[in-house]
């Protein structure tokens, strides 16, 4: 089992994530910001591809993780450095799911991976590579190095748990793939299968703060993720 940490203090390192993508499910935003709409539908191309979704780094920003030197999920190779995860809901999604526990048709999940700094003058050696700043030892995001994205279209994947298909536009620096193929239930569906299961409808959202709803902690990342 891989062992991620969840890093909430380094969120504000994180830039954020608004797609404008069509063929989805729900009716695009409003000019007005409507949040009750979604802002974005993940488009295809003829022969059934996902196209890479624009805009994604205005959605909501739930969470960041960092993950040793380990096999990526993205290309199946062993990563170059340490990497965080950046994981971003689309707003519409993110709100129905806070408000109800349940992800509505046509979410959308990205996640975006990053390096972490490894320089040789100012950082110490691995696992954690920590590097020197001003105010003391900290762990920083160097560079972005690939997207993987989960759509849930129980209409398109009817055969998939839970309707979720997932995709990844390559393991590099951008610019990314333009389009993915959805991948195999053994490539990624088994482990949310395996591990988070149908009680969490196949998201890894336990100990992940952006998406937790107990309490008031509901309430308070809808607070946090719109004006109103």
């Amino acid at each position: 089992m891989r062992r991620i940490l969840t890093l909430s203090g380094l969120a504000g390192l994180a830039v954020l994530l608004a797609g404008v993508l069509t063929g989805g499910i729900h009716p695009a935003v409003s000019a007005s910001g409507n949040p009750s709409a979604a802002t974005a539908k993940l488009a295809f191309t003829e022969s059934g591809q996902a196209e890479l979704p624009r805009g994604y780094r205005s959605w909501v920003h739930a969470y960041v993780a960092w993950e040793p030197i380990t096999t990526s999920l993205l290309d199946e190779e062993i990563t170059s450095t340490p990497e965080f995860h950046n994981v971003y809901v689309e707003p519409y999604a993110y709100r129905v799911y806070m408000e109800t526990g349940k992800w509505p048709e046509g979410s959308l999940i990205v996640k975006e991976f990053s390096f972490t700094s490894v320089d040789g003058k100012n950082c110490d050696g691995p696992p954690a590579y920590l590097c020197n700043a001003w105010f003391g030892k900290v762990i920083f995001q160097h560079g972005f190095t690939g997207i993987a994205l989960m759509l849930k279209d129980s209409k398109r994947y009817p055969e998939d748990a839970g309707g979720w298909a997932y995709f990844t536009f390559g393991h590099q620096e951008p610019p990314y793939e333009k389009v993915a193929t959805k991948h195999s239930k053994e490539r990624c569906a088994q482990c949310h299968i395996d591990r988070a299961g149908a009680e969490q409808d196949y998201v890894f959202s336990v100990n992940q703060p952006g998406l937790s709803r107990e309490g008031d902690d509901a309430r308070h990342n809808l607070e946090a993720a719109f004006p109103n």
